[in-house]
């Protein structure tokens, strides 16, 4: 298998969340992986959450199923980019991915219990051989909502599922409601962490029960990001997600384990120097970009990317150059989305297979 993606191990040195670009590929001050299921860049490249998953590479805008067995049709769990579900890290010669079984078991005495079997596994991109890291039952991982590998130790929410008995011992289960925990597990010890709640104190709204979620949604300024969001009252099913859902960002430091509330808002695009978020009644965006802040009359919504001075913002078809806040379109490419920043030129993905280089010129050029 590594003949296969050799280019993208060698030109691996970092990257962050969210993000691909020139600083990422320069710079080395952490081991940083980042992935959630919208896919995941490294260096020259990135792995598209496709099924099976393929990668493709930035110089020959070419993308391939990321296995390299002989023969395989990757059709079965035996492929490679089968096996590793939608969002594997690629870190240190291997692909990391969880995997995770639920259900209900009989106890005795017409009792039942939900019970929840999850491990973290990777695969050698050498030999293509599998071997489990580390296993726990307390909660099912939400990668695809985004995790991470710092310095060799994975961070992930896991979720208890919320098990829901009723009357007739049935147990009904949701990602949504119940607990939403921070997790670790040390990739040389092997030793897996619940560091508890994020959050408990949605629990007095009924609502929040049904509604609950964390996610992992970057690495900024030394910590992790992480978003929680609850709804406190059915009067508000039906309304913009902003107006419906209690939203709150927390940050947990990876080094001292402590997680404490955030002053900044949710965001729409993190890396490690940059952090944008929208105040969604002022209708204005934030971009900090190390010690600027750059303020844009815009909606970034959920999904933006910031880059080169740039702020791209999928949900309007628009990029806006941040040195003198002009705005610009994205013209033929409106669809599309701005995913990484490598070798001077812009890639914009469809969200499915379809990929664009453009370099300035051909960027500014768009009507």
């Amino acid at each position: 298998m590594k003949k296969e993606i050799i280019t993208i191990m060698s030109a691996f040195i970092c990257f962050s969340s969210f993000s691909c670009n020139d600083k990422d590929v320069s710079s080395n001050k952490n081991e940083i992986a980042f992935a959630f299921l919208g896919g995941s860049c490294y260096g020259n490249g990135m792995i598209h959450s496709s099924d099976p998953v393929r990668y493709i590479d930035f110089n020959t805008m070419e993308s391939s199923v990321l296995c390299a067995k002989p023969n395989c049709e990757h059709k079965t769990s035996e492929c490679v980019a089968k096996l590793v579900g939608d969002c594997p890290i690629m870190y240190n010669d291997y692909l990391y991915y969880f995997t995770s079984t639920q259900g209900v078991e009989e106890t005795g005495n017409g009792k039942r219990e939900y019970k929840i079997n999850s491990k973290l596994c990777r695969v050698s991109l050498d030999s293509s051989e599998s071997e489990d890291i580390a296993y726990f039952t307390d909660c099912k991982p939400r990668d695809y909502d985004g995790w991470m590998i710092i310095n060799n130790t994975v961070w992930f929410i896991g979720d208890n599922m919320n098990p829901t008995p009723d009357e007739y011992g049935n147990i009904a289960t949701s990602n949504q409601g119940g607990e939403h925990y921070i997790c670790s597990i040390d990739l040389e010890s092997k030793e897996y962490v619940n560091y508890g709640s994020v959050y408990d104190g949605d629990k007095e709204y009924e609502e929040a029960s049904c509604t609950s979620s964390a996610q992992i949604r970057g690495y900024y300024n030394s910590k992790i990001m992480i978003r929680y969001e609850f709804a406190k009252s059915s009067e508000t099913r039906g309304q913009d997600f902003r107006r419906r859902f209690t939203e709150l960002m927390f940050e947990f430091d990876p080094q001292t384990k402590e997680l404490k509330e955030s002053d900044l808002q949710m965001p729409s695009y993190v890396d490690e120097d940059t952090y944008v978020y929208t105040d969604f009644d002022q209708n204005k965006t934030y971009v900090i970009d190390n010690s600027k802040t750059y303020e844009v009359t815009c909606d970034t919504g959920l999904d933006s990317f910031a880059v080169n001075n740039k702020l791209f913002v999928s949900d309007e078809d628009k990029w806006y150059d941040l040195t003198d806040l002009s705005e610009h379109s994205m013209g033929e490419y409106a669809d599309y989305g701005v995913v990484a920043f490598y070798d001077n030129s812009y890639i914009l993905s469809d969200g499915n297979m379809k990929f664009v280089k453009l370099i300035e010129e051909e960027l500014l050029a768009l009507k």
